[in-house]
């Protein structure tokens, strides 16, 4: 069966050998899994060695794209890699926007790239359609993110697709990112300590063969429809224009006009949320950089810089060397107090750590991505802290999940007091803190109860789930009245539902698309014809088998971890009625999410039952 969306065929690449081979794609993996997540996912369990170190040769990168990339329906670029994270040390997933990247991929003629072994030197990995080709990179080594990037556009021309990761990367800052042409972040977890330790420098992609899709009248419908609604969206052009300032409107939007310089848009996408701003006055007058959105770019002000300039121009520092900038700040700030305790001698400290100073964050952001003096241990990330100054460091350290900072809680860094399915989801995806929280209505809102049913009801959400998640009419609003744990399973089927598919996740986007209107469209662009509740099962599968990869290394219920201070001053409070949570609330949501999942209460592991029932077994 030839199937339409994909290019049927999967990149092999051996860095250590240099071995490269193509394979046919599997057609009944794009019939359990989807595409995208849900193969890299698959592909990634059946050929990883189970304890295998993140910086060994013997973890892969699996990179992917969804069956919808390549295709002109709205915003369908989505690039997704599994391996086994630096930060969390489990297998996990890094996403961003595709740039021009899924779509050339699978233009030159692949779904999936596994990457194999490490190289004895830097290198890249060229693939221009069926020309594929691992090349020498000493050249670009030691490049930042941006220079990386023209240099590579210089040599190669436009449009092309590329991955890369700056210096950080390259010297295994453990909370180091992977970076798609410099506009668009592979997320959080320490993909791009992953590529240093192989000694990859950048991914590049030009294709030409195009994508094919089965159903062509009946999709161009459904393409049209979509396109129809969008157009008819009555703050369409605010979005257009303000991108997420839209809707976090943390920075006068005047200002935001003036400095913006244009936008950026991922394939397909017809919003363009990410940025490119120059500075118009001060000393940092025309100053230019590119960014995934004007809130990452302002949000060095959270900690204390008051110039909005120099704020722009800390994150472009920051993702110039390619560090995850709320992980920099969290173990900057956690290295500050452990030296006003004197637990961390000041002799070993030759500049001061200033958190409000950009002279100072510039010094220490280079000390931490060249590994320099006690920017070497910063670099390791907060668990290499506390291991080295053991108990008396502990009280000074922030929230730490799976060894990483939580965006939000009643203490920062994003301020959030309210416990929905973003602050429990930090807990149970195993790749740590995120903010994948996949169109649930708790996220960044307090919403009345009476719009959640909609919610659900788009994000797949059965009918007697929904029953399970939201009181009965006539009961009171009590602490029990949402359920958290229950509504997150289903966001999280959504996000495997997005993310397999290739659909974009971000609010602004994801709000157009529903469960039935996915199962349409997929089943028009591949052929496999799909109903709303086959499509919810096969992502409840892949997110099952993200599960399953992280048992198989070991994780239980035990690593689901509820940090305490969580629940000690300020602590969270609960959706609806606003009173403190406990960790026994917090803990009995974590047993209705394992519960609604199928999964052993006590051990947070699928039964056999629930493997059975999916075909996991």
């Amino acid at each position: 069966m030839k199937l339409g969306g994909f290019a049927g065929r999967i990149l092999f690449i051996n860095l250590s050998t240099g071995d490269i081979r193509k394979e046919p794609l599997d057609t009944t993996l794009a019939e359990k899994f989807l595409g995208g997540l849900g193969i890299c996912l698959k592909l990634y369990y059946d050929i990883a060695r189970p304890g295998a170190s993140p910086f060994s040769a013997e973890n892969p990168i699996v990179l992917g794209t969804g069956p919808l990339v390549g295709t002109d329906l709205p915003a369908t670029s989505r690039v997704y890699a599994v391996t086994k994270l630096a930060q969390s040390k489990a297998i996990g997933w890094c996403g961003g926007g595709g740039m021009n990247l899924g779509c050339m991929l699978k233009n030159a003629g692949y779904d999936h790239v596994v990457i194999e072994g490490s190289a004895d030197r830097p290198v890249m990995i060229k693939i221009f359609d069926d020309d594929v080709e691992i090349l020498d990179a000493t050249d670009l080594w030691g490049k930042g993110v941006k220079d990386t990037c023209d240099s590579l556009w210089d040599r190669y021309g436009r449009p092309m697709g590329i991955m890369t990761i700056g210096q950080a990367g390259e010297n295994r800052v453990i909370f180091s990112m992977a970076y798609i042409e410099g506009g668009a972040t592979m997320g959080r977890g320490g993909l791009g300590a992953i590529l240093g330790s192989k000694n990859l420098k950048a991914i590049i992609a030009k294709g030409t063969k195009g994508v094919g899709v089965a159903k062509k009248r009946r999709y161009r419908a459904q393409r049209d429809k979509l396109l129809k609604t969008m157009r008819d969206y009555p703050y369409l052009k605010e979005w257009q224009e303000l991108g997420l300032i839209k809707s976090l409107p943390f920075f006068p939007i005047d200002l935001y006009k003036k400095i913006k310089k244009r936008r950026l848009a991922c394939v397909s996408c017809p919003i363009g949320d990410k940025d490119v701003v120059e500075i118009k006055d001060g000393p940092l007058k025309g100053f230019t950089t590119r960014s995934t959105s004007m809130i990452n770019l302002i949000t060095p002000m959270v900690y204390g810089i008051k110039d909005y300039r120099e704020s722009i121009k800390c994150v472009s520092m920051l993702d110039d060397f390619g560090m995850d900038m709320f992980e920099f700040f969290g173990v900057l700030s956690f290295a500050r107090d452990l030296i006003e305790q004197g637990i961390i001698s000041s002799e070993q400290v030759h500049d001061k750590i200033e958190i409000n100073s950009l002279e100072s964050l510039e010094t220490w952001a280079r000390k931490v991505c060249l590994r320099q003096g006690l920017g070497d241990l910063l670099a390791d990330g907060f668990n290499a802290i506390l291991n080295k100054f053991g108990d008396k460091a502990r009280p000074y350290a922030p929230y730490i999940i799976r060894g990483m900072l939580p965006y939000t809680g009643p203490r920062g860094p994003l301020v959030w007091e309210l416990f929905g399915t973003m602050e429990l989801g930090q807990s149970l995806d195993p790749r740590g803190p995120h903010v994948g929280a996949s169109g649930s209505p708790t996220y960044f809102a307090r919403r009345p109860l009476d719009q959640f049913p909609r919610h659900l009801k788009r994000m797949g959400a059965p009918e007697d789930a929904i029953k399970r998640i939201l009181p009965k009419p006539d009961s009171p609003e009590d602490e029990d009245s949402l359920k958290v744990g229950r509504l997150l399973t289903y966001s999280h089927n959504w996000f495997s539902t997005l993310g397999s598919l290739g659909i974009c996740a971000r609010a602004q986007i994801n709000r157009f698309y529903n469960a039935e209107t996915c199962a349409e469209v997929y089943s028009s662009v591949t052929g496999i014809e799909t109903t709303k509740e086959e499509l919810m099962i096969k992502a409840e599968r892949v997110w099952n088998l993200l599960r399953m990869a992280n048992v198989r290394e070991g994780f239980t219920r035990q690593d689901d971890t509820l940090p305490d201070k969580w629940f000690n001053a300020s602590p969270f409070k609960n959706y609806v009625t606003m009173r403190p949570i406990t960790r026994q609330d917090a803990e009995g949501m974590l047993e209705d999410y394992y519960d609604e999942r199928g999964w052993d209460k006590r051990t947070g592991i699928p039964t056999k039952e629930k493997l059975r029932e999916l075909d996991l077994e």
